[in-house]
């Protein structure tokens, strides 16, 4: 296989240095964007394989991200995992329904990131 490319899509630094961290720990490569709008620019621009999609950002949040990337059949085999401090069992059931494949909770650690990333990209 390739190697994956990943796409962390977070307004807050200190969490997408975490993510940054342990995605690279896994061997992808990475883009950072702080909103929706500056992912879907970087989507528009090169593909990915896994997308990790705060909800609660300025901009473009992340369910209208989703539904974006999910309506264009460009992506129909980019991953999804949503990154969130929502805790409503229905925010969850929402993202599942416009296509995130994984759902971590705030706070979340390097292995709940690497568990995804192996789950997403199996050796």
């Amino acid at each position: 296989m390739s190697v994956p490319r990943v796409l962390i899509v977070e307004d807050s630094t200190a969490m997408r240095q975490l993510l940054l961290f342990a995605v690279k720990r896994r061997g992808a490569e990475v883009e950072e964007a702080p909103d929706g709008l500056a992912a879907l620019q970087l989507l528009a621009q090169r593909p990915f394989d896994l997308l990790f999609v705060d909800l609660n950002m300025p901009i473009l949040d992340g369910m209208k991200l989703i539904r974006r990337v999910r309506d264009d059949p460009a992506f129909a085999h980019t991953r999804i995992c949503v990154v969130t401090t929502e805790s409503a069992a229905a925010t969850e059931e929402q993202a599942r329904a416009l296509g995130a494949e994984y759902f971590l909770r705030k706070p979340i650690s390097r292995r709940d990131v690497e568990r995804v990333m192996a789950e997403a990209f199996p050796d």
